[in-house]
């Protein structure tokens, strides 16, 4: 059996960024009123920016900078979703930004969803005709939607077992026992998820 490692995910998650930019806070206050520094600001020229002016100043150009490279990161990860589904111009090519938004906001590989939608609909081409805006065989298409954007949002809540009501079967499992949850009836349906997967990171 082909066995699919899959790359490390490229995304910096809420927690960790909430940790980096509350660690960049508390640096500035010590800095800012430590003995020296107010030491500093006794001799600074009337008028002059003070030191910890300046340690402030630094702090906001470094938020600056894990803003963009955070910002870079979600255009490449947008992108490469984008491009794999433009490459056959189906619909979902649309919705690149909201698989990427969705994904870092509830916590899953940012390819998950929008691999599933091109197994599943090939990519919104073939999408539910029973149900609106159905591309992810979610709910048997038996529940409509009333965007792309909100059914990649409740699809991906749901799969990262965040809905109590369907947290029995997604919560706390790796990404076979998710895709098992999805859909246990197609024998290699696991396989062929993990397949577009590794060809989305493989977009260039």
């Amino acid at each position: 059996m082909t066995q699919y490692i899959l790359p490390k995910k490229v995304i910096i998650s809420t927690f960790m960024q909430n940790v980096y930019k509350t660690l960049i806070i508390i640096y500035s206050f010590y800095i800012s009123f430590s003995v020296p520094v107010f030491a500093l600001e006794a001799e600074a020229p009337l008028g002059g920016e003070s030191f910890a002016q300046i340690v402030f100043d630094d702090t906001a150009a470094l938020e600056r900078q894990v803003k963009e490279l955070e910002d870079s990161i979600l255009d490449e990860r947008v992108e490469k979703i984008r491009s794999y589904y433009a490459r056959y111009n189906l619909p979902l090519q649309h919705e690149a930004e909201h698989f990427v938004n969705a994904a870092d906001k509830y916590d899953i590989d940012w390819r998950l969803v929008a691999a599933i939608g091109f197994i599943e609909s090939t990519g919104g081409k073939h999408a539910c005709s029973t149900a609106t805006y159905s591309a992810f065989g979610w709910g048997s298409c038996k529940i409509n939607f009333d965007s792309y954007a909100e059914s990649i949002d409740i699809v991906s809540w749901n799969l990262a077992g965040q809905n109590p009501n369907t947290a029995y079967a997604y919560k706390d499992k790796d990404l076979k026992g998710v895709l098992y949850s999805y859909n246990s009836v197609i024998p290699d349906y696991r396989q062929k998820i993990l397949r577009e997967m590794d060809k989305i990171s493989l977009v260039k």
